[in-house]
């Protein structure tokens, strides 16, 4: 069931309640540091507080603060030169032992660390937060196709290197889907 949607002029404080934590993990995903991760979802918020008055609803708001966190976790990155591994959310069966789960996350982290910061947000947005590929496009103001693009092409370099580092492919699922 679809969340009530919050003006952002008037409801500012629920709304940073509501979204805090969904943008933080979206941020963390991006940068990999939980003090970078929380400076920059809270300078987010600042940056949505500021902007509170042009909100155009052309999109959920959640989408609207989540264009913000990335664009400024990218920009973090760029300005840092930063390319690290992300973890990604892993579904792991419960008849998997905790021995195998790690080796499982160790793959997909050593996997996930031959992607650019533009491919990991495209990736952090589709399996952490469940947004579809028309979200993902709206929330970073890049057209539909550029995100399939960017999916697929660190789906290609995830699969190469789990094929090189032993059985992991399936691993990678997206979140439920947002309605």
């Amino acid at each position: 069931m679809p969340r009530p949607d919050l003006d952002p002029v008037t409801q500012f404080r629920e709304l940073y309640e509501r979204d805090y934590v969904a943008v933080f993990r979206t941020v963390y995903a991006i940068v990999l540091d939980r003090g970078e991760a929380e400076d920059l979802a809270q300078e987010s918020f600042v940056r949505a507080y500021r902007a509170r008055h042009t909100y155009q609803p052309s999109a959920p708001v959640g989408a609207w603060l989540h264009r913000i966190a990335v664009n400024l976790a990218l920009s973090h990155l760029r300005r840092r030169k930063l390319s690290r591994f992300l973890p990604v959310r892993l579904y792991t069966g419960p008849e998997r032992d905790p021995h195998e789960q790690s080796d499982a996350r160790s793959l997909v982290e050593q996997a996930l660390a031959e992607l650019t910061p533009k491919l990991r947000a495209v990736v952090a947005l589709h399996y952490y937060q469940g947004y579809t590929r028309e979200e993902i496009a709206s929330l970073l103001g890049i057209p539909s196709g550029t995100v399939a693009s960017r999916m697929a092409k660190a789906m290609l370099i995830m699969r190469r290197r789990l094929e090189s580092g032993g059985p992991g492919d399936q691993l990678l699922e997206p979140a439920r889907s947002r309605s």
